[in-house]
């Protein structure tokens, strides 16, 4: 809810501010950090992000990239390079880059869907129309399906979708925490079932945080000896979930992709129909590597920052992690 006040607010600032930007001046004008008073600084550059509509972004995209923390973080390495050079222009040039990607309007759709459904109550008078938003966005009809019986059996439990959302982290994030780590059976995190490496930066930007891919498989001993070893300790984790947006690729993943998403990999001339085989494709091609377990940290701009391989010195991952 926060997150769609945050763009609302944002909406209405670029509706009314539009008619007197003088996008000229704008673009001219540096970004301004405001050492120490962090919340300055990400009001500031949203309130002058929202006026861009003037400049060449529509209402969509302010709403899209908008977000207070997700413009601070895209700004800051910059900023750390050279702050006299960072003006307005050089956002602007980065968002109309990041919206000609393929993938650009997939994920509009996607984050439109995620916050329509959030906020519409539950209803099962109204589910074949529900069913198909929930089915884009988790890409499972299993999980759809049982989403379906959770509402049938408990119709007054929740009044919307978000409330549902909510109360399945708050219980998920309860297992979590209680649970002692089974190696064998439970992967270090779940796999991420995105097949599009554009699509996973693009969400690591909305959420503000470096991307943290773990790319291993089921069948890898190495990725169980670290998972034993150190992966599950809790200060690993809290720091994990603290500074990245984190996700899995089980490159022997078997479970087959949907029809439409079935391409040739123009390399092997292979037809990719697992999610495994678009991993291994992101592994090789992204990051020129092909082992497991190996770690890789991409900073919001795409820029491969750290790799780390396999070993069982914490020390040594903890390093890498900082």
């Amino acid at each position: 809810m926060k997150l769609l006040f945050s763009a609302i607010i944002l909406l209405l600032l670029s509706i009314s501010l539009n008619a007197q930007t003088n996008c000229k001046e704008l673009l001219a004008q540096k970004i301004n950090f405001y050492d120490g008073d962090f919340e300055k600084t990400q009001l500031e550059l949203a309130t002058n992000f929202s006026q861009l509509t003037a400049c060449g972004l529509d209402e969509t995209d302010i709403v899209f990239f908008g977000q207070p923390p997700f413009l601070a973080t895209l700004v800051i390495g910059w900023l750390n390079e050279d702050s006299e050079m960072v003006i307005y222009k050089k956002l602007l040039d980065e968002i109309l880059k990041m919206k000609a990607t393929p993938e650009y309007k997939e994920s509009v759709t996607f984050y439109n869907d995620f916050i329509t459904l959030r906020n519409k109550k539950i209803n099962l008078a109204n589910w074949e129309a529900d069913s198909q938003i929930l089915l884009s966005l988790v890409k499972d009809e299993r999980a759809v399906n049982a989403i379906y019986q959770v509402i049938k059996e408990n119709p007054d439990q929740f009044e919307t979708y978000g409330d549902m959302m909510d109360e399945f982290n708050k219980l998920a994030d309860s297992m979590i925490s209680n649970k002692e780590p089974m190696v064998e059976e439970t992967p270090f995190f779940t796999d991420a079932e995105i097949i599009d490496y554009d699509e996973l930066l693009l969400t690591a930007q909305i959420w503000g945080k470096p991307l943290l891919i773990y790319f291993t498989a089921y069948a890898d001993v190495n990725s169980r000896k670290m998972e034993e070893a150190f992966l599950y300790d809790s200060d690993i984790q809290e720091y994990l979930e603290a500074n990245y947006f984190t996700v899995t690729l089980f490159v022997d993943n078997k479970k087959e992709v949907f029809k439409e998403f079935i391409t040739k990999n123009e390399k092997t001339g292979k037809l990719m129909k697992t999610y495994g085989a678009f991993y291994s494709k992101i592994q090789e091609e992204r990051f020129n590597n092909q082992s497991q377990p190996y770690f890789a940290i991409v900073s919001t701009e795409g820029k491969i920052l750290k790799t780390q391989g396999f070993t069982l010195k914490k020390k040594e991952f903890k390093k890498f992690l900082k």
